[in-house]
């Protein structure tokens, strides 16, 4: 059994793929192409076994009836292989995209418009070059390639400088860069040294807030006290003093009276 080496991999992963049908003894002319489709990151999926093998066939039926587009790559050597007119009819009653390209010229293509008739796209190789055979290709293909990779830039020292400071003069870049990370640590520096003092302060101004609350509570506990103790010593008198029948006589002995008793205390 002949092993002919393919160009490249069997797409296998998910997304839209173009399945590829052609002869082995056409591969000098369909591998270049295969190369092209896949450097310009299409999903081309084919079998990749030799023609005398069947155990793929259900895979097979499987591309067949799942890819975007199948494209057949004839000749008359192509049209006589049963491993690609019997593709070429399971992509018909499949109801396949097929696009078909000619490679020996009109008649591989009026051999295959009787066989599978007039209305089959196709292009013959014949009549065009390399670069419009890939524009026809770019029409067609589009929902089958693979998005472009972005790739990361890296930049060197001086591409660094020119991508940042792109408005500093060559001779004076390094000492900008130099400059400003001095300048830069003295940032630094200056609002660690904020930072630390706001912190003391909040903390100082939650202590005199401390010290501002026990104080008023000590004024109103003192307040209290006193309070109590004209209740305990000069309540009676003081009721007395402020009955109905007292009241205007009194009133004022009583209060002096009240005054003496704070001076004492303070």
């Amino acid at each position: 059994m002949n092993i002919v080496k393919k160009p490249i991999k069997s797409f296998k992963g998910d997304g839209k793929f173009v399945y590829v049908c052609y002869s082995l003894e056409d591969s000098e002319v369909v591998f270049p192409i295969l190369t092209k489709l896949d450097a310009n990151r299409y999903r081309v999926r084919y079998d990749e076994c030799n023609q005398e093998e069947v155990k793929v066939d259900a895979l097979r039926k499987h591309n067949i009836k799942n890819c975007e587009v199948f494209l057949a790559f004839l000749s008359q050597k192509a049209m006589q292989s049963l491993y690609v007119v019997n593709q070429l009819e399971m992509a018909q009653s499949f109801e396949a995209n097929i696009f078909l390209v000619y490679l020996d010229g009109q008649e591989t293509a009026d051999t295959a418009a009787r066989m599978f008739g007039a209305d089959v796209k196709g292009i013959r190789l014949d009549e065009i070059d390399d670069d419009i055979l890939m524009e026809v290709m770019d029409q067609l293909l589009t929902d089958c390639q693979e998005p472009e990779k972005i790739e990361e830039r890296v930049l060197t020292y001086d591409e660094l400088l020119d991508e940042v400071y792109p408005n500093q003069e060559n001779a004076n870049k390094e000492s900008f860069v130099n400059n400003t990370d001095q300048e830069n640590e003295t940032i630094k520096k200056s609002a660690a040294s904020a930072a630390k003092a706001a912190t003391a302060a909040k903390k100082q101004k939650r202590q005199k807030n401390g010290r501002s609350f026990l104080n008023a509570v000590l004024v109103v506990g003192v307040m209290a006290l006193i309070a109590l103790l004209i209740y305990l010593f000069f309540g009676e008198q003081i009721s007395e003093m402020l009955s109905e029948e007292n009241q205007m006589v009194n009133f004022i002995p009583a209060m002096r009276s009240v005054s003496r008793l704070f001076g004492m205390i303070l």
